[in-house]
């Protein structure tokens, strides 16, 4: 899996196109929670020109993006213990 970072800015956006004939965008994190609990939406989208449009969309947030390596994402035992103490209250929210 690759991450990357978009650095002039800040995108909340969630999409992905598969073989410019199949898209999705939409509010829908893929965990748990937005997908039981919370009432999100998302469009599918098939067969229409607009797939390509957002392909292209995309490789140009990439291209304007920094790849994330698993040295950059290194978190220090005080922040792997905080990281950790928060996460008991996750089902909470």
């Amino acid at each position: 899996m690759l991450i990357y970072e978009y650095a002039p800015g800040f995108l909340h956006a969630k999409s992905f196109v598969c073989d410019d004939s199949i898209a999705a965008v939409g509010t829908v994190n893929m965990d748990y929670r937005s997908l039981v609990h919370h009432f999100e939406d998302g469009l599918w989208i098939y067969g229409v020109s607009v797939t390509v449009r957002m392909r292209d969309s995309f490789l140009e947030t990439e291209s304007a993006s920094a790849e994330i390596i698993a040295a950059d994402a290194h978190l220090g035992i005080i922040e792997r213990i905080f990281r950790d103490l928060v996460r008991v209250f996750a089902p909470l929210l």
